[in-house]
């Protein structure tokens, strides 16, 4: 009977190690799928912020250029008025003169010269608005 329990005893201990070897080998393949695992979320975390990142400068540069458009405008719309001023000043001035008999040529190139200045850069700012347009 001392011999069936001493092998029965093998058999638990051969067992045991068994269990605890398949156990153990669990854990590793667990630890291994968690590994796993962490790298996908991290690929995906990195992804969704490289995604809403790139969406954020979107938007920003977006904003910028839409601040950018409505700045140029309202340039634009101010050297327009003020070109405006201009020619009726030019225009009254060429009737002064003209009731006067001494219209001069340098008062009048003075403000033709200012009237050019300003459709320049009031055509300079059409331009930026269009290049802005095609980003």
């Amino acid at each position: 009977m001392m011999g069936g329990f001493e092998e029965l005893g093998s058999k638990l201990d051969r067992l045991a190690e068994k269990v605890k070897k398949l156990t153990q080998e669990g854990v590793e393949k667990t630890r291994g799928e968690a590994g796993d695992w962490r790298k996908k979320l991290d690929s995906l975390r990195e992804k969704i912020r490289k995604t809403t990142q790139e969406g954020i400068e979107k938007f920003a540069l977006g904003t910028k250029e839409i601040g950018q458009v409505a700045k140029l405008r309202s340039e634009i719309r101010q050297r327009k008025n003020k070109m405006e001023g201009l020619l009726k000043e030019l225009g009254e001035k060429t009737y002064q003169l003209h009731l006067e008999k001494k219209i001069g040529y340098a008062e009048l190139k003075k403000l033709g010269s200012s009237i050019t200045k300003l459709r320049k850069e009031t055509e300079a700012r059409k331009k930026q608005i269009q290049r802005l347009r095609k980003k």
